[in-house]
């Protein structure tokens, strides 16, 4: 996966106007709370709203606050042993390692599906955690059966990794809906705090999972550690007992289920609005150009033979910054132009992608700087820029959502920014086949593919910024657009199709790479005198000729 595409994600714009703390429209689905007069003194005050619109650290939320931790440790406890297995056991291209991730990251563009189940059908009277419940549990399904194999190949990974990222999804959906349902009672100049709260709790989560995968997956270097099967346990066990404690004091607000009908409706009456389609056009190009380098992972470990803890210290470090990234978003940036971000972000990760150049050609050795601090270096000041740049979008979405439909439409708009950067990976693996950067050509310290791949993947992210008057410059732009009540059927259709579309060919070609590389193997193994299989013979021959070689994972 890309590692400046991290998926996006939700939320919603304030300003600094004054409103009333509770919502007073008409909806039943909040009808049940108390309504105030909002010229009330009292109104002003949160000494009358209940417990849980107080804080999110309340016993009533702090599953939604878990269940964010856990994605964020989940998804990066396991990063680094899948990098480190899949090159130093499986043996995998980069267009294979890349085509793994892809597939870790489809099930984010599966988003609108579970919103649409979450508003629509209860599940045992909830129709939020139950669903968060659900999917963790799915997931534990998952990693419990890779923890039973042992030692799953490709395909085994790519299936039951697709499996349980979809469990997460459906947890991380409910989730999500939980806080945008909760942030109708946010006073207006506090807005989106919420959500920069619960990413924050994620990203600190993703810290954590670094920092284990880290220490405890270097059994090769270290004589002591995990091994993949195990890292498995740990990620299908550790959710269940962190949430499961705490789901049964989730509030959940009441409030009725819509039928199919009236959800779709919805949704094709969102994405006719010219505030909604303008901005989403911008952020789908911006995302879909977010083209990852996919052989840089195996250009750190077969070329560079960067050792596996030094792989997970960039893990960590980025992880931090990411962490910070938002933290600093929040306390500073909170009230920033959104396109003046996304324009020096933009620019400034342009460059230090481009400090890759000098990587491969190893300038950096020429002023006495090693490959160890200038591999890292690069790398996390874009997760931190990566970091900033993450919330406006998600900001921006809350608002877009119309009152009993938060779970679909919210999810929509995720899934229309996720579904981009899935694409953009697709793409990169076409973008590797142009020149010669397989496996065989970096043990050779062959890199005249690298470098151009590496320019061009560098670039690519600054040509969207053109398109930058279709985002809204601020929260404040962003309140009066959505005024405007322009329609039109042809934006709604185009942006309809575009989802789809991309999503049936981002699946279509991950299912084609899997199969053609399983294929290869299968002619491999039968073709070797031996009948042992390629994989396997790069792991005698290679592995052991030092202390490992690894790749960092994106």
């Amino acid at each position: 996966m890309p590692s400046h595409a991290n998926v996006s994600h939700a939320s919603s714009p304030s300003s600094s106007e004054t409103a009333p703390l509770i919502n007073t429209s008409s909806s039943n689905s909040y009808s049940h709370l108390p309504q105030t007069n909002p010229n009330s003194s009292k109104s002003r005050t949160k000494t009358h709203l209940p417990p849980w619109t107080k804080s999110l650290y309340s016993k009533s939320n702090f599953a939604i606050l878990a269940s964010y931790l856990c994605v964020g440790f989940t998804a990066s406890f396991i990063a680094t042993p899948l990098s480190v297995y899949l090159v130093q056991e499986l043996s995998a291209q980069p267009e294979e390692q890349n085509t793994i991730t892809m597939l870790m990251t489809v099930p984010w563009s599966f988003k609108l599906c579970y919103g649409f189940l979450s508003d629509t059908y209860s599940l045992f009277g909830y129709r939020r955690k139950s669903y968060l419940l659900l999917g963790y549990i799915l997931y534990a399904a998952s990693m419990s059966c890779l923890a039973y194999i042992g030692n799953p190949n490709v395909l085994e990974l790519a299936f039951f990794l697709f499996i349980g990222t979809t469990g997460i999804i459906m947890s991380d959906v409910s989730a999500d809906t939980i806080v945008v349902e909760r942030s109708k009672y946010e006073p207006e100049h506090k807005k989106g705090s919420a959500q920069a709260t619960c990413y924050s709790v994620r990203f600190f989560g993703g810290i954590l999972g670094a920092l284990a995968g880290c220490t405890l997956y270097n059994r090769q270097t270290w004589g002591w550690g995990l091994t993949f099967s195990q890292v498995c346990s740990v990620c299908a066990a550790l959710p269940l007992a962190i949430l499961m404690p705490s789901i049964p004091f989730l509030y959940e607000l009441e409030g009725e289920t819509k039928a199919v009908k009236d959800q779709i409706h919805d949704i094709w009456d969102m994405v006719q609005l010219k505030a909604v389609w303008k901005p989403m056009t911008f952020i789908y190009c911006y995302n879909v150009l977010q083209t990852p380098n996919v052989a840089w992972n195996s250009y750190l470990q077969l070329t560079l033979k960067f050792p596996a803890w030094f792989i997970g210290f960039v893990a960590l470090v980025g992880s931090m910054m990411t962490f910070l990234g938002i933290v600093c978003y929040k306390k500073y940036f909170f009230r920033s132009s959104w396109r003046s971000i996304y324009v020096i972000s933009s620019v400034l990760t342009t460059l230090f992608s481009c400090m890759q150049l000098i990587l491969i050609f190893q300038w950096n050795t020429y002023v006495g700087i090693s490959n160890y601090p200038f591999a890292m270096g690069d790398d996390v000041l874009q997760q931190f820029l990566g970091g900033i740049q993450f919330l406006p979008s998600c900001i921006m979405y809350m608002t877009l959502c119309p009152k009993g439909s938060e779970g679909a439409t919210y999810s929509m708009l995720t899934t229309f920014g996720n579904i981009a950067l899935v694409v953009a990976a697709a793409v990169s693996n076409y973008l590797g086949k142009i020149w010669d950067c397989s496996n065989e050509a970096l043990e050779d310290h062959e890199l005249g593919g690298l470098w151009r791949l590496a320019l061009l993947t560098s670039i690519l992210p600054l040509f969207p910024l053109v398109l930058l008057n279709l985002l809204p410059s601020s929260q404040k732009e962003q309140k009066k657009l959505q005024k405007n009540p322009e329609r039109s059927k042809l934006g709604g259709c185009i942006f309809l199709v575009v989802l789809f579309t991309s999503l049936l060919s981002v699946i279509i070609n991950a299912v084609q790479i899997l199969l053609a590389a399983n294929t290869a193997r299968i002619q491999a193994t039968a073709s070797s005198p031996s009948g042992e299989d390629s994989g396997g013979h790069y792991y005698d021959v290679h592995l052991h000729m030092g202390s490992g070689m690894l790749q960092k994972f994106s």
